[in-house]
């Protein structure tokens, strides 16, 4: 009995590790709640592995029906976006799996964490803690992602906000994102958000796209196709500003 956690990466791409892994085993699953996939991927993958893969949610990820699988005597795999351990669901699954006494293996693939970092051309070691945009909800509405960007910007580090993504709202649009923040601001009373900001839409695919400039410009222009998050610079050195004219997407 095995449980495979195999990540899928940024842009839905599966390693030849992770394949070999995937094609070997009993049963195969997709879940679907710590990032989308999509799920045209997931029919090809089948093709290449020769079996079934079956998509689940939330409550399969977080309950007992992986671990009754793999008890069961089946050696299970777990398809997931991104990199298996980056989502604190997995690193759950994994010490579930381990008390229960299961073997397990994980299968490394890229992150958002370092892709998008990497892509905005912002410095990886100068980036503080992460923050994420939730959607705001009646009797619901956080400032605490604001209220870290500012401690990061007072220590000199960068910020990468991710934006919330909802089974009924689906995945946050980038320009509500930024409005948001900008609302925070207002709840809070204070200005904390610099005057330009980076965007990135789809990384990893053909179609990725890097958006730089300011927030008022950024709200009128053309920042491609969701999965979106942000990048929020402190003091950019030159060669980091110099990077984003240079790679930005011409506004629209």
């Amino acid at each position: 009995m095995s449980l495979s956690i195999v990540g899928l990466g940024v842009a839905n791409d599966i390693t030849q590790e992770g394949l070999r892994e995937l094609s070997s085993s009993d049963e195969a699953f997709c879940e679907y709640h710590t990032m989308p996939i999509d799920e045209k991927y997931v029919r090809l993958l089948e093709k290449k592995c020769g079996k079934k893969i079956t998509l689940i949610g939330r409550d399969k990820v977080e309950g007992n029906f992986l671990l009754k699988r793999a008890k069961g005597g089946n050696k299970v795999c777990l398809l997931c976006g991104g990199d298996p351990l980056v989502a604190t669901t997995h690193i759950s699954l994994l010490i579930d799996a381990k008390k229960a006494g299961i073997e397990t293996k994980i299968i490394h693939n890229s992150s958002i964490l370092s892709a998008a970092c990497g892509k905005s051309g912002l410095q990886p070691y100068k980036f503080g803690k992460t923050v994420t945009v939730s959607y705001w909800r009646p009797k619901y509405e956080p400032t605490s992602p604001l209220l870290l960007i500012e401690k990061n910007l007072k220590a000199g580090m960068h910020t990468l906000a991710l934006l919330d993504l909802d089974k009924e709202l689906g995945m946050m649009d980038a320009k509500l994102g930024l409005e948001l923040l900008r609302k925070m601001e207002g709840k809070e009373g204070k200005k904390v958000l610099p005057a330009e900001v980076v965007v990135l839409s789809r990384i990893g695919y053909p179609d990725e796209r890097i958006s730089f400039g300011k927030i008022e410009e950024l709200l009128k222009a053309d920042l491609g196709k969701a999965p979106f998050c942000i990048a929020i610079p402190s003091e950019m050195h030159e060669v980091e500003r110099e990077y984003l004219l240079t790679v930005r997407a011409d506004p629209k």
